[in-house]
């Protein structure tokens, strides 16, 4: 998974991106090269509807395009909105356009748009593009495997998982447990795990069991011990491979459901370093849940001269869901690192700051005062209200807001998060806060310096005091200044609970660590589709 400017970012969607903006370039001049002038620009225009509509139908999320490869209905639609937006500005150009250089332009870069997600998207081949290997039994490897097959959307795929207490380097070493998942008929995934073959050339082998992959889910019966069958001769190979498994008849035995995968893979593996060669792993993982576990430290190093990633479990999680899992977390992750802040990124925050809020105040004073004169028309009381919130190293500073509820709001509840379809909510108030509108008035706030423009969401101390006492870690969303939008706003929708708040608290973390301008930019340019669409909203 590719990185810049210290922020993970999805390879597939960035060489999809790519790709299709060439593509409607190469349109573009092919057809429109005899266009000049207000003609061309118009013509460009139209053009850029068709990466616009993919992008705002989401279908540059690794998890839409994921649900979308198999019929493709997302992208007609987006496509059909991109045709008739572009029909649009070709009015606008009054038919100056050259003729049929309109038709020609959407019509080729949409064929190419299909074509390019039918290769890069909806291929035969399901697997991942980066082969992982973990290493570790329990908990944690068990979380990293089902990140990988149900968050990684494809990226990643597990090519097997290593107890680090077994010493591959000595005969007769025990066999792992094999890890079953799922039931029934659906598709289900099971991670390929070490088991010990007997016979054959050396008893000190080590083979693989089949490779990763989705298929029907079929019954297999394991020893009470959750050991596999122990395969020993070809003729038992030849029945791994064509699916035909033993049954261990031994009292007791657990019946588990387990995928049947095509193919066997049988690999040799005296060391960690064979196993990552023969089984093509790009990266190793270490899951244990021991931190005084023993590892091959010499193995690792020279697994990285070569070119494979050794990551622990956290980071590599927080590679594949952009976010810090809590459950992965532990305190010196976060001891050691490069520093949160410096002279240069603070000052350099601090410009990128005020230009965003002033570009925002000017662009909105119109809308502003009109949405003033509705919130008097409506209902008593003032146009703004005011609340205490907590801000960079737990200092409160006054936040103001366009007032979207009544006057007397919390003066029965008290402090309460707000929810769905809230009887408190004006009517003016409700499109308000579908919109974001009323969170434009925080940028007074920005220009005292008591906020950034993009930070974690400001809260009150009430709900702060509560949350720091519940949730691990809660406090260190305090180590940079709450922001208008933030990473946790445009990832995750309105949190009004606790678990909402610590699942949020995991992209807060992942801002914190990994903050820099182009995450800025990044975040603001989404924050435009989110208020436009009204996303996470209450």
């Amino acid at each position: 998974m590719p990185q810049f400017a210290g922020h993970w970012y999805s390879g597939r969607a960035a060489r999809l991106v790519f790709v299709e903006a060439a593509l409607v370039g190469v349109a573009l001049w092919v057809s429109g090269h005899q266009a000049h002038g207000r003609e061309l620009a118009a013509l460009v225009a139209a053009a850029a509807c068709i990466p616009a509509a993919l992008y705002l139908a989401d279908l540059y999320d690794p998890q839409m395009m994921r649900n979308d490869r198999s019929y493709g209905s997302g992208t007609l639609k987006a496509l059909g909105f991109a045709a008739l937006a572009a029909a649009i500005f070709g009015l606008m150009a009054r038919g100056g356009l050259p003729r049929g250089a309109l038709i020609e332009t959407i019509g080729a870069a949409s064929i190419g748009v299909l074509l390019a997600r039918a290769v890069l998207v909806a291929r035969l081949d399901e697997r991942g593009h980066n082969r992982v290997l973990i290493v570790g039994a329990g908990q944690r490897a068990t979380e990293i495997e089902r990140i990988i097959r149900t968050e990684a959307f494809g990226e990643f795929e597990v090519s097997g998982t290593l107890d680090p207490f077994i010493d591959l380097s000595l005969p007769g070493a025990e066999p792992q447990k094999v890890a079953a998942a799922g039931g029934g008929s659906e598709s289900v995934i099971a991670a390929p795990t070490l088991v010990a073959m007997e016979g054959g050339p050396d008893a000190a082998e080590v083979a693989m069991a089949p490779a990763p992959s989705v298929v029907l889910s079929s019954q297999l019966i394991v020893g009470p011990s959750g050991a596999p069958a122990q395969i020993s001769g070809p003729v038992a190979e030849a029945d791994v491979a064509a699916g035909v498994v033993a049954i261990d008849e031994t009292p007791g035995a657990n019946v588990v459901s387990l995928p049947t995968a095509p193919h066997a893979m049988v690999v040799t593996a005296r060391s960690l370093a064979d196993a990552v060669r023969e089984m093509r792993v790009d990266t190793v993982v270490i899951a244990s849940d021991e931190r005084r576990a023993r590892l091959p430290v010499e193995e690792l190093i020279r697994l990285r001269h070569c070119g494979v990633t050794v990551l622990p479990a956290q980071r590599f999680a927080e590679r594949v869901l952009r976010r810090i899992p809590l459950s992965l977390l532990r305190p010196s992750d976060l001891a050691i690192g490069e520093g949160l802040t410096s002279p240069l990124r603070a000052a350099t925050k601090r410009v990128f700051d005020l230009v965003m809020s002033s570009i925002l105040l000017i662009c909105a004073a119109p809308v502003l005062l009109l949405l003033a004169a509705l919130i008097k028309l409506e209902s008593d009381g003032p146009v703004f209200y005011w609340q205490e919130r907590v801000g960079r190293g737990g200092k409160t500073y006054r936040l103001h807001k366009l007032r979207t509820m009544r006057q007397d709001a919390e003066e029965l509840s008290g402090p309460v998060w707000a929810k769905a379809r809230d009887p408190r909510v004006t009517r003016i108030g409700a499109l308000l806060r579908k919109t974001r509108l009323d969170e434009i008035p925080q940028v007074f706030a920005v220009f005292r310096g008591d906020m950034s423009f993009v930070g974690p969401r400001p809260e009150r101390p009430f709900f702060v005091q509560q949350l720091k006492t519940q949730i691990p870690f809660f406090g260190l969303r305090e180590a940079v200044k709450p922001g208008i939008t933030g990473w946790a706003q445009i990832r995750y929708a309105y949190g009004a609970t606790i678990e909402d708040a610590r699942n949020k608290l995991e992209y807060d973390l992942y801002y914190v660590q990994h903050q820099s301008t182009f995450l800025d930019l990044t975040i603001c340019f989404h924050t435009v589709k989110t208020v436009l669409f009204g996303r996470g909203a209450r």
